[in-house]
C-alpha cells in the first residue's frame, strides 16, 4: 500500500511539473526570428503559424536579443514537456493499475493542476471515494 501512496506522490509531482511548464509555455513567444535584406538594410522579424498562414511581426534590434532568449527558453520547455508527458504516461499507468485511481481522476487533477488548484486535496478527495 505505501508503494502504491508513493506512486501516487510521483504522479503529483510529474502533475505539478506538467501545469508548471505549460504556463511557461504559454507566457513566451512562439516561432522563430528570419532575418530579411531589404534596400541594404537588415531587418528582423518573428514568425509563427496560426493554421495555414504565416505571421510575421517587426522585432525592433534593441529587442532582438531578449525575444531571441524567450524563443529558446520555450523550445526547452517544449522539449520538456515532451519528457514529462511521457513520464506522466508511465506514472498514470502505475496508479491506475493499483487501483488507487482512474484515467478520469488523473484529468481531473491535470485541469485542478492547470487552474492552480490544490491538487493535493483533489488527490486525497479522489482516494477517499
Amino acid at each position: 500500500m505505501k508503494k502504491d501512496l508513493r506512486e501516487v506522490e510521483a504522479l503529483v509531482q510529474i502533475v505539478d511539473e506538467y501545469a508548471q511548464v505549460q504556463k511557461n509555455i504559454a507566457n513566451l513567444p512562439c516561432g522563430y526570428i528570419s532575418v530579411k535584406q531589404i534596400s541594404g538594410h537588415t531587418y528582423c522579424y518573428r514568425q509563427w503559424r496560426e493554421g495555414k498562414k504565416i505571421i510575421s511581426q517587426y522585432v525592433p534590434d534593441a529587442l532582438l536579443s531578449s525575444v531571441k532568449r524567450k524563443i529558446a527558453v520555450r523550445k526547452e520547455n517544449e522539449a520538456l514537456l515532451k519528457v514529462i508527458k511521457k513520464d506522466l504516461k508511465k506514472a498514470t499507468r502505475k496508479v491506475v493499475k493499483s487501483g488507487l485511481l482512474t484515467e478520469e481522476d488523473v484529468i481531473a487533477l491535470l485541469e485542478v493542476a492547470m487552474q492552480e488548484g490544490d491538487v493535493n486535496a483533489e488527490v486525497e478527495k479522489r482516494l477517499a471515494k
